[in-house]
């Protein structure tokens, strides 16, 4: 069967709905929560140690571990990941003088007030939520052997460790302090764990791996899904080589690897497959996926809607339909955008008549819900329904450009060209050169609200508020039912008093 034939085959089960519960050990820190599943209806049930037979099976896995990253309320306790915590976490713990926090839930004001306890709910949820996951795809991995077929054998693979990649660096970047280049990064970050709990047998204590240890981890494994997603290049909005090459890009302008992340960022950008959306507008709240998409996550009429209080439009948007405005965007952030820039734009007439977000014409508009009322709330999460961008081929164009000229290379293009291609597609006037402070203001305009801030002012290192770039309350603790449950944890620092 060819790489085309498994594809559709993969799609077709996804899209007509074959589901099934998932009963997963957690690794043995998180022993705790040993009673968690994915719940997936039908209630159905795979056995880890004994139900993996078939190439079926070992699909059927792996789509929960899509259903995982997403992190749909009323599978677990456990909260999301990409269209919850770790935008959110980035966005508020960076807000200053751009956002206000005005909601009032107290856990989640704990980030925009850079004052996270050990016992925060949402922490912990990101913790079960991801170590979840990564137990999943470490028994994809382990199963593979079942695959018949070379060609999805070598799909799941890639697919597997491309989202094992994707969340250690999360972490890494969450729970360890900020990685220093030309330095050894033995600073801690979260335990790796790449071998399956299939049963009680497997529990184990696991210790915090370094910083560098974990992105060493997170960088083979995409660079291996690259490889083994070579003939998977689009994949029908599962994860290909491109969106692989994609992640890494983010890890290397992390580490400071400027000219690999222009390498990696060009790679995506030459495919071909991809290309802007004619309005920044048209790049979010799409009910399929969009060309501008490198890897988006897929929702449905049910996803997330009235289950979660966590969810990106549960915070940011505020129409009468959806969500509750607990973000206000400033207007000193809205002054900063060019007039013409429809990036910046702000909807400020009949907004009490718009119930969907598709009656929304600007970015921003007057929000009218809850505690949003009168605040300016971003158009990017209007409705929970929709599916969420994790990676925009624009974010390749600025890190590219950031890459280059940082590394002083140009591949693919100048750096002053790929600003203008973004800010041409925005409406914004083209600028006749760029310096690093352009070039670091265009990621901003273009990726604001989508999770990148916090990284990208840790690794520029510029103060967050008062706070220098590498504080330690700019990192999240580890939770307390984790250090209960594993004695061989160890606190972050700050959160001891140290």
């Amino acid at each position: 069967m060819n790489a085309d034939s498994n594809n559709q085959k993969f799609r077709k089960m996804k899209e007509t709905s074959i589901k099934y519960m998932i009963m997963v050990l957690l690794a043995g820190f998180t022993l705790t929560s040993c009673d968690k599943y994915l719940d997936i209806e039908p209630k159905q049930q795979i056995n880890a140690e004994t139900a993996i037979q078939s190439g079926e099976d070992v699909q059927l896995l792996l789509i929960s571990a899509y259903e995982g990253i997403k992190g749909t309320r009323g599978t677990s306790e456990a909260g999301e990941l990409y269209g919850g915590s770790f935008n959110f976490a980035s966005e508020m713990i960076a807000g200053t003088d751009d956002v206000v926090w005005r909601g009032t839930y107290e856990e989640q004001r704990e980030f925009y007030a850079k004052s996270i306890t050990t016992g925060n709910l949402m922490v912990r949820d990101t913790w079960i939520r991801g170590y979840e996951v990564i137990n999943i795809v470490n028994l994809v991995i382990s199963e593979l052997d079942v695959v018949v077929d070379a060609d999805q054998k070598k799909r799941l693979e890639g697919e597997a460790k491309a989202i094992r990649g994707m969340l250690y660096f999360e972490f890494a970047r969450l729970w360890g302090l900020p990685y220093e280049a030309g330095q050894t990064n033995s600073q801690l970050a979260v335990p790796l764990i790449t071998s399956p709990t299939k049963s009680a047998d497997d529990v184990t204590e696991p210790a915090r791996n370094t910083v560098e240890e974990v992105y060493t981890q997170a960088i083979q494994d995409l660079g291996d899904a690259e490889t083994l997603l070579a003939d998977f290049a689009d994949n029908d909005g599962y994860l290909s080589t491109y969106a692989a090459s994609a992640v890494l890009s983010r890890i290397y302008l992390q580490q400071g690897r400027y000219e690999d992340a222009a390498q990696a960022a060009d790679k995506v950008i030459q495919s071909g497959i991809y290309a802007l959306e004619s309005n920044p507008l048209n790049s979010f709240n799409n009910k399929g996926f969009v060309a501008e998409d490198v890897f988006a996550i897929r929702q449905n009429e049910t996803s997330n809607y009235g289950e979660s209080n966590d969810g990106l439009s549960t915070h940011y948007a505020s129409t009468a339909g959806q969500g509750r405005g607990d973000i206000d965007i400033t207007q000193n952030f809205l002054d900063k955008f060019h007039a013409n820039d429809n990036r910046g734009g702000l909807m400020t007439n009949t907004i009490p008549q718009v119930t969907l977000i598709d009656n929304i014409t600007e970015m921003y508009y007057v929000g009218i819900s809850d505690l949003g009322s009168g605040g300016n709330a971003t158009s990017k999460y209007g409705d929970s329904r929709r599916n969420f961008p994790v990676i925009r081929l624009a974010e390749m164009y600025v890190t590219r450009a950031e890459g280059n000229f940082e590394a002083g290379t140009s591949h693919g293009d100048t750096p002053v060209n790929d600003i203008n291609v973004v800010r041409l597609r925005a409406n914004a006037p083209l600028l006749p050169s760029v310096d690093q402070d352009a070039i670091r203001m265009e990621r901003y305009f273009e990726l604001c609200w989508e999770g990148h801030r916090l990284h990208d002012l840790k690794r520029w290192k510029q103060n967050i508020g008062t706070d220098p770039y590498d504080a330690g309350n700019l990192i999240f603790p580890i939770p307390e039912r984790e250090m209960e449950a594993n004695t061989k944890l160890v606190q972050n620092s700050y959160y001891t008093g140290g």
